[in-house]
């Protein structure tokens, strides 16, 4: 009775938190212990991470780069502070390098999803499928599902696309949950009889056994290239954004181009003048650049522009008298040190 409600109630926290529960700390002590990785940089990869735990518990005391994607707001600042490399929104809208990560941790929302034309996958399944050739080759996946989940296609994939797999069952055993971990192949191939293996595992025709408690190195994750070409997504972070356009040598390179050959402290008058005096400096160019200190340097541009205007004929007896006058109007034009731009009509 107590396992039924259990199972009713994580359904129902499935539909609320999208289907994806974060692995618990024995089992991911117990995945660590199964890994030996190298001193030199690898990548480690979790394409629906949550808050990113996994990711920082499996990256603990090595010299790992981490990437995470996660689609949930609140998970994702979370993620950002613990991943590497972090990205908002579903892999669907990502654009990834295919045949990188090092190390592919792979634990999917447990729910159906249609296409377009109504046709129903597992999401367990379509996750393995789009996300397997992200993994390099030679590089470990760690996949986790349920059991019962395990079903003749997933076998299939699982069978053609990885060598030296092992299943693991959960240290929670309340839903059955198992890790499969394997080897990327170079050549794919399905291998029937590894195939048939797992669905006898899944059968429980061959016993499981738990992830070790003690460190029991059966996996090497190979050293790797840790700047991938693509990893970016459709949806923007304003921050990351913006650290992004600051770090920018195109945008250093504007500042230095909009800044006086000669600091703008250089170009001040002896004696403190009036504001309209500050005003006309700068509207002829004479405190271009960049301008302040601190956090208030910004790059300042002024522009004067001549206006005529003509005013209402003026009739006598003789003549018509209509008269012209010229005004000048300024402008000014701020950048500011996080690249906001602000316009000031004078």
């Amino acid at each position: 009775m107590n396992e039924m409600k259990g199972m009713f109630s994580r359904i129902i926290n499935n539909k609320i938190r999208m289907g994806n529960f974060e692995t618990i700390e024995e089992d991911l002590i117990g995945l660590r212990n199964l890994l030996n990785y190298p001193e030199r940089p690898f990548s480690i990869a979790d394409l629906c991470a949550g808050s990113g735990r996994a990711l920082e518990k499996l990256a603990e005391g090595s010299s790992a780069v981490t990437f995470g994607i996660e689609p949930n707001e609140n998970k994702y600042v979370e993620l950002r502070d613990r991943a590497t490399h972090a990205l908002f929104g579903g892999y669907e809208e990502c654009r990834l390098t295919r045949n990188f990560y090092n190390l592919l941790y792979l634990n999917p929302p447990y729910d159906a999803d249609s296409d377009q034309e109504g046709e129903s996958e597992r999401k367990e399944k379509r996750f393995l499928r789009h996300l397997l050739p992200a993994l390099s080759i030679g590089g470990v996946l760690i996949y986790n599902i349920p059991l019962y989940r395990l079903e003749k296609s997933i076998a299939s994939i699982l069978a053609a696309n990885l060598e030296n797999i092992r299943l693991y069952q959960s240290h929670d055993s309340t839903f059955k949950q198992v890790y499969i971990i394997g080897r990327r192949r170079k050549s794919i191939f399905i291998d029937t009889d590894e195939a048939k293996r797992l669905i006898a595992i899944r059968d429980g025709e061959i016993p499981l056994v738990k992830l070790p408690d003690e460190y029991t190195p059966l996996y090497q994750v190979y050293e790797g290239n840790v700047r991938p070409k693509l990893f970016r997504s459709s949806r923007a972070d304003v921050d990351q954004l913006r650290k992004i356009c600051l770090s920018s040598q195109l945008v250093q390179r504007s500042m230095q181009l909009c800044s006086p050959k000669r600091p703008a402290a250089k170009l001040q008058p002896l004696l403190p003048d009036k504001e309209m005096h500050r005003v006309l400096r700068m509207a002829s160019g004479k405190l271009n650049g960049r301008v302040g200190q601190g956090e208030f340097i910004h790059v300042l541009k002024g522009i004067v522009k001549k206006v005529a205007s003509i005013g209402e004929p003026d009739e006598t007896d003789h003549e018509i008298v209509q008269t012209e006058t010229e005004t000048f109007k300024i402008t000014f034009k701020l950048v500011d040190r996080n690249g906001n731009i602000k316009v000031i009509h004078g």
